[in-house]
């Protein structure tokens, strides 16, 4: 059942215009501007077109608004770099096709226009705007009140930008199906398609791995790794600017005198727990870590509690004990049998019906006795009454589920109540009658309450480490200071490499955005300020820059004499097997010579280039399916080594049994891929400036 079964996380609609409806719901528009008061402030510019600070800014704050009008007005602060990123790409995608759809004459007429808002299939943007809340459903006199009051509306101008936002979709989606359109798989495409995917090959292959070769015999020019950065060129182009910062983290060390307070602190708290008599209350108003209390079965308990507590008498206190930075007191509550797995089935008020409301309960109590009374069965009201539609129709039935499987409130009641109750229960997706058919598994588990008490360093210790922090930054001058400053004080250097300039976080710091754009504010070989990141300081060092287009070879050159030294000894291997191969009239001799073990394999596809064993292989699948059966092959230089293989047999291809059918399918792989594809490439094509790490 899907209500119940999305546990984690929240759906956020990436579609270019929901953001606006945000704009008719809320006083967006009037709400205060960021700091930059400048209009002109050029955020980027995209295929020569500038956009400017409070354009962009207000797209990014319709994308927030419409985030809280999915999550229920709580967005967390990572994603405001989700609407940001968004944004941008909203505004790239409708600037790209607007010059498209322009040259094309792809327009969008009134009459469509008013189709799209007042028509038999509305566009379901203003579907999800005028959705009555109460009955769910879609109301058409709503919109046409709204329309017919429009000049008196003070929304006036916000619906015209989503009038003309319903238009630009609109063009764009007529632009990607002419596109689409033209899509045509020929006969040559289809017959090497299933060429590819069902014609076989048994053979048998003989590696010669690069690691037989050993690094220390194989010489590296410079000459060498210049002609392969010339001639694969292409492998090291980036579409974005990129920063590497090399950085030391100084974590803020709690005092002696702040683990004797805490200490104190939780003593106290571990003898009032002691004493409590409402244990439920005290670890509601003590914890700073609140979880529902459930009951958990041996070896399900964190181990030292499982020891300490699952067979000893309600009310044992364990602890105080230090774990995961915190102070910690557990206490058992309760001992009772539960299941492992419960069967149930349940019928659904839904939260736009009501139940959420006391309203809900009433009815929900309403169907309760009908059933108990005889007068209507769970499966039929389940069916005409239910708002899950899934699980209705099977008059309710879940089926058997386990713990942590259903919403909380919901897998309490099941579990706690016994078979055969009738439990009435609100969840965020309204009010559920619920009928528990069976339990299976029935064994002890306990209920035990953990109160912590995070530990964190007192303001003495944080600038006591701050104004270490400042000694170590004040003696360094330049790269080797920093090296010698770092090797001085024992600190271990990380890397933090391809760093965007609208990156929003450091992968292992915590609120690092700061130092993101101080590595694109800096030049090469700068040493930063330091930085506070959580409970430690940090100090970076810049040391590569690396501007979107080719990158230069001084920056990938360890990868490249990587791919020359892998090169020069696949030149030697080709060599060996040459040699080998001279005079011999088989596989078996040209693997005897070499010392190397023939491997047979069969069922081999063009289409899926994958070896067991070793990997990837396209370039040895390629010859293979290139060669003639029955004559070993010339030296292959691979991803693991140099091949050399004899193809014993082809098989196939497998005649097309329906070929109007089997080219559908082709061509509506093609059209799928051809919006996302047409995007890119016009997005290739557009000079694109991005300036938002200024900004944000």
């Amino acid at each position: 059942m899907n209500f119940l079964r999305e546990r984690a996380g929240f759906i956020i609609i990436g579609f270019i215009g929901l953001a606006i409806i945000a704009f008719i719901l809320s006083d967006v528009f009037n709400a205060s501007r960021p700091f930059l008061q400048d209009e002109n402030s050029k955020v980027g510019e995209i295929a020569g077109q500038s956009i400017s600070y409070k354009d962009f800014n207000g797209r990014v704050e319709q994308n927030m608004e419409a985030m809280k009008q999915q999550m229920g007005g709580n967005v967390p602060p990572q994603m405001a770099g989700y609407a940001q990123e968004q944004a941008w790409n909203q505004m790239i995608q409708e600037i790209v096709f607007k010059k498209q759809t322009e040259r094309a004459g792809i327009e969008v007429s009134d009459p469509e226009l008013n189709d799209m808002v007042m028509g038999n299939n509305p566009d379901p943007q203003v579907k999800r705007l005028f959705t009555n809340q109460q009955t769910g459903e879609f109301d058409r006199q709503a919109i046409r009140n709204f329309i017919n009051n429009l000049d008196q509306n003070p929304a006036k101008n916000q619906w015209i930008d989503f009038e003309n936002n319903l238009r630009t979709n609109r063009s764009i989606q007529k632009y990607i199906n002419m596109v689409s359109g033209a899509m045509y798989a020929t006969t040559l495409e289809i017959n090497q398609l299933n060429t590819s995917n069902t014609k076989l090959a048994n053979a048998r292959v003989v590696l010669l791995p690069y690691s037989t070769v050993a690094d220390a015999s194989v010489k590296v020019e410079q000459s060498d790794i210049e002609k392969y950065y010339n001639d694969n060129k292409y492998k090291y182009k980036q579409k974005q600017n990129q920063r590497t910062i090399e950085y030391v983290v100084m974590d803020v060390v709690p005092s002696k005198e702040d683990t004797a307070a805490a200490l104190k602190d939780i003593d106290k708290l571990a003898a009032d727990f002691r004493a409590a008599t409402q244990d439920s209350l005290f670890y509601m108003a003590n914890a700073d870590t609140k979880m529902p209390l459930s009951y958990m079965k041996k070896t399900q308990l964190d181990p030292k509690l499982d020891t300490a507590l699952f067979n000893a008498p309600i009310g044992t206190v364990y602890g105080p004990y230090f774990e995961n930075n915190a102070y910690k007191v557990a206490k058992l509550l309760s001992v009772k049998n539960v299941p492992d797995s419960v069967k149930a089935r349940h019928i659904l008020i839904g939260s736009q019906k009501g139940g959420l409301t006391p309203t809900g309960l009433a009815e929900a109590d309403s169907l309760k006795k009908l059933i108990q009374s005889g007068k209507a069965s769970f499966a039929d009201l389940a069916k005409t009454k239910s708002d899950d539609t899934g699980s209705g129709s099977k008059g309710g039935d879940l089926g058997y589920f386990g713990r942590n499987m259903m919403v909380p409130q919901f897998e309490q009641a099941a579990f706690n109540g016994k078979p055969g109750e009738l439990v009435v229960v609100q969840t965020q997706f309204g009010t559920h009658l619920i009928e528990i058919q069976d339990q299976k598994n029935v064994s002890k588990a306990v209920q035990v309450a953990v109160v912590d008490r995070t530990f964190s360093p007192s303001q003495n210790s944080r600038q006591a480490a701050f104004a270490k922090a400042n000694n170590f930054v004040a003696g360094i001058k330049d790269s080797k200071s920093f090296t010698e400053a770092t090797e001085k004080a024992k600190l271990a250097k990380r890397i933090s490499d391809n760093l965007s300039a609208t990156g929003s976080e450091i992968p292992g710091l915590e609120t690092s955005r700061k130092i993101v754009q101080w590595a694109f504010e800096a030049e090469k070989n700068d040493v930063s300020e330091v930085f506070e990141s959580g409970d430690k300081y940090v100090v970076a060092h810049l040391i590569q820059i690396r501007d979107k287009g080719y990158v230069p070879l001084e920056y990938v050159k360890p990868e490249i004499e990587v791919a020359v030294r892998q090169q020069k000894k696949a030149e030697q291997l080709a060599e060996k097997v040459k040699s080998a191969s001279n005079g011999a009239s088989s596989i078996d001799a040209v693997a005897g010579k070499l010392s190397a073990p023939v491997q047979p394999f069969q069922g081999l596809s063009f289409g899926n280039p994958v070896i067991d064993g070793v990997g990837m292989e396209q370039k040895l699948f390629g010859t293979i399916f290139g060669s003639q059966a029955g004559k070993v092959s010339k030296p292959v230089a691979g991803e693991k080594g140099v091949f050399v293989f004899v193809v014993d047999n082809f098989t196939g291809p497998a005649p097309i049994a329906d070929v109007k059918s089997f080219r559908r399918s082709v061509e509506m792989m093609q059209k799928q891929s051809s919006a996302a594809g047409t995007f890119e490439a016009l997005q290739d094509k557009a000079n694109i400036v991005d300036n938002r790490g200024k900004f944000y």
